[in-house]
């Protein structure tokens, strides 16, 4: 548990700024959480391979379980991008679709602790979430205010 806290900080802190200038994108990171938990969610299968027909319930709920979240991570991984620059955003994702706003249509920035992101909300009453392990979301939170003096 507070290992987890721990390296969410530190990654938060070290992908915030963009590595691409204008890029909103995940790194490594996501791709590697998406393996480790494939990871764990073949285990079952392979110790059932191995022999050990023991404990169905449990290795069902780990194959599940895990193979539910290393689909988000492959997707988030994969799907989730967007830009940024003086004028606005850009910003695509697999559950929400696509989301193109201006800076000046800012109305509000919120940062969800417990979810790990900040919402962006606009006047169209659209909202744009930037996860803290998205790399460049202080790039774009510094871009929207200096654009938009919240």
């Amino acid at each position: 548990g507070a290992i987890s806290v721990v390296l969410t900080a530190y990654l938060a802190k070290r992908v915030g700024k963009a590595s691409e200038p204008g890029s909103l994108r995940f790194g490594a990171f996501m791709w590697g959480l998406g393996v480790a938990c494939l990871a764990i969610a073949l285990l079952p299968i392979v110790m059932t391979l191995l022999g050990n027909d023991k404990e169905f319930w449990a290795k069902l709920f780990l194959f599940v379980g895990f193979g539910v979240g290393a689909a988000y991570c492959f997707g988030e991984a994969a799907f989730v991008c967007g830009t940024y620059d003086a004028d606005g955003i850009f910003f695509s994702t697999p559950w929400t679709g696509q989301k193109n706003e201006r800076w000046k249509d800012l109305q509000a920035v919120q940062l969800n602790d417990w979810g790990g992101w900040y919402t962006l909300t606009f006047k169209s009453g659209k909202r744009i979430r930037l996860s803290r392990l998205l790399g460049g979301h202080l790039s774009a939170l510094e871009m929207a205010q200096a654009k938009n003096e919240l």
